[in-house]
């Protein structure tokens, strides 16, 4: 597929969207408006924008940290130190390197965009649907730069023109702000943008589909920042009407639901994603990504510890554990984000996360140490099992029978949890059902961290959530369409012959089901800590619901502004600090 490049000035850089032959474009020395004077220019300044999506963001752990971490669904597997800033909110200050880097990258995505929007109009391209396409593309990136911004730290500075020399000062613009102006930067999106991007062939580019998705996730969000109810329905009427354009005219904009929720993440519709909305790619060929072996690892942060268990050995099939030892690193599911399914009625459980794994080898006896390390019995000495007998079952079940005195290892939820918390015990709390949404199998080396899978950022079954939400939350809003939109869900989602037990009444729409449900759904997809933010739940949920991270406090629902901005500007004091840090 045809690459898109990355242009900073002075220098000429290459990345991609997929796979793809590079038409390579180095403008060498010369001065950013006589480089951005061009099609060619302008195409490479759009390219730009894009990047640090994939390179920096969507497929490292910095952003997953910021945007699931630190919330009620997941914690660090066995109470690791590492990420505990954004996980745990321990040493969370200005000075820390995620911090200062996200937010360095999102000023340099919107300084891409400022200077593109600047300019483009005046310059002439031999296809003018491409040019509105570009036009479209910068708009819409510079809304999504932005909300991660202001989401993250609040109500910074608020730049809409190009920055050619260094600021020396810096002022802050209220929330609602930046709200006005991103939601203005997605009507000009979706005045644009077309159904198929320019070229056909670069997936990961922003299409009309992504624009009504975006604006309806930001009307939503918007909410969060008024008072009056009368207000708060504007955008709520605003975020209902985005949402259903997209469920409404699902074949006019190429989309639509899979049939179960397993085909959403199967490697196979990985690359070619009808239920996405928008993507971020990254290349199979790994040296055409931004960093050649350090791509999209975020299939190696989810992953329980498998290898070295009961025979078992590391494959591509059930991927690389390496992050997965106590003291490590990884994203283990809470125990609460587990009792959120009902797996006997609802599929998207056994869909999405993985509890047995089977004997990957040909033939394997116990061992006494082996025995010992899932406190089974030593009469178990010289047992075997056989290629594709179950050696290991990590379950969410409680199991009362004599689960040590099976042929398997079994770890049920009271091994892994004491109650609400991570069990203590080193030999179990690395063993958990562990989410597959990011799997992939097509890794160079069963081992290795270098994925190529494209990360779908957003989601047709997200415009149903929010959909429902807006038409419950809105006084007089339509509450038997949103209790539908719901169901249809759940519906996709129901064990075979269970559907009615799936379906939910008008009744049942308080925000704390929905924010259930969006849990259920979209776990592990960059969006939960953006969801307790918004409903201003987060510091509740995670002292309810995840009680290994003790030091959350209200503030924590803005970052600390980073050192290094503060340090270079005239006027630290009068921008001043979040409050808290």
């Amino acid at each position: 597929m045809k690459c898109i490049l990355k242009y900073i000035v002075g220098m000429g850089l290459v990345s991609m969207f997929n796979a793809c032959s590079l038409d390579e474009y180095n403008p060498g020395g010369t001065t950013a408006d006589v480089v951005f004077s061009t099609e060619d220019g302008i195409n490479a300044l759009v390219n730009s924008a894009y990047v640090y999506y994939g390179a920096q963001f969507y497929g490292r752990e910095d952003m997953l940290m910021l945007t699931e971490g630190g919330t009620d669904l997941w914690i660090n597997i066995a109470n690791s130190g590492y990420g505990r800033q954004m996980t745990k909110y321990d040493g969370l200050n200005s000075t820390v390197g995620q911090i200062r880097n996200t937010w360095n990258r999102l000023y340099e995505i919107v300084n891409y965009c400022n200077a593109g929007l600047e300019r483009i109009e005046a310059i002439p391209f031999a296809n003018e649907e491409e040019k509105r396409s570009r036009l479209g593309e910068l708009s819409f990136l510079r809304a999504y730069a932005y909300w991660h911004l202001v989401e993250q730290y609040g109500g910074v500075d608020l730049r809409t023109t190009e920055t050619k020399t260094a600021v020396l000062t810096a002022e802050r613009s209220p929330e609602q702000a930046f709200y006005d102006l991103m939601l203005t930067d997605l009507d000009v999106a979706i005045a644009n943008l077309p159904v198929t991007p320019i070229p056909a062939a670069d997936i990961g580019r922003a299409t009309l589909k992504a624009a009504y998705g975006l604006k309806a996730r930001l009307a939503l969000t918007r909410v969060a920042y008024e008072t009056a109810q009368t207000e708060k329905d504007r955008y709520y009427s605003l975020a209902s009407e985005a949402a259903q354009y997209v469920i409404n005219n699902q074949a006019a904009l190429q989309t639509s639901l899979y049939e179960t929720p397993e085909e959403v993440f199967l490697p196979a519709n990985n690359k070619n994603n009808r239920e996405a909305l928008f993507t971020i790619t990254h290349s199979t060929v790994n040296s055409l990504n931004p960093q050649p072996n350090n791509p999209n690892r975020l299939h190696i942060w989810f992953k329980a510890k498998y290898s070295a268990k009961a025979g078992m050995v590391r494959d591509l099939a059930y991927g690389a554990d390496r992050n997965s030892n106590s003291g490590g690193m990884c994203f283990m599911p809470t125990r609460h984000l587990l009792e959120l399914y009902n797996e006997d009625i609802d599929r998207r459980y056994e869909d999405w996360f993985r509890e047995k794994y089977y004997l990957n080898v040909n033939q394997y006896s116990w061992t006494a140490d082996d025995l010992a390390a899932f406190e089974k019995p030593t009469s178990l000495v010289g047992s075997s099992l056989s290629r594709g007998d179950l050696a290991l079952w990590f379950t969410k079940k409680k199991v009362d029978t004599e689960k040590r005195n099976l042929p398997y290892a079994l770890v049920d939820i009271d091994d892994t949890y004491n109650g609400a918390r991570v069990s203590s015990n080193a030999r179990f709390n690395v063993h958990f059902p562990a989410l597959k949404k990011y799997d992939d199998p097509n890794l160079p080396e069963a081992g290795s961290q270098v994925g190529s899978k494209d990360v779908i950022v957003m989601r047709l079954a997200e415009m149903y959530l929010i959909a429902a939400e807006a038409e419950a939350m809105r006084a007089g809003g339509n509450k038997a369409r949103a209790t539908e939109l719901i169901n249809v869900l759940r519906r996709r989602a129901a064990q075979p012959g269970r559907e009615a037990e799936m379906a939910i009444v008008q009744d049942d729409l308080d925000i704390d089901f929905i924010l259930e449900e969006r849990g259920r759904e979209l776990c592990g997809e960059h969006i939960r800590w953006f969801d307790l933010k918004r409903t201003g739940k987060l510091y509740n949920y995670v002292q309810q619901y995840n009680p290994d991270i003790t030091l959350v406090q209200p503030y924590h629902v803005n970052r600390p502004i980073p050192q290094q901005f503060l340090d270079a500007i005239t006027n630290p004091g009068e921008f001043g600090q979040n409050d808290g840090y």
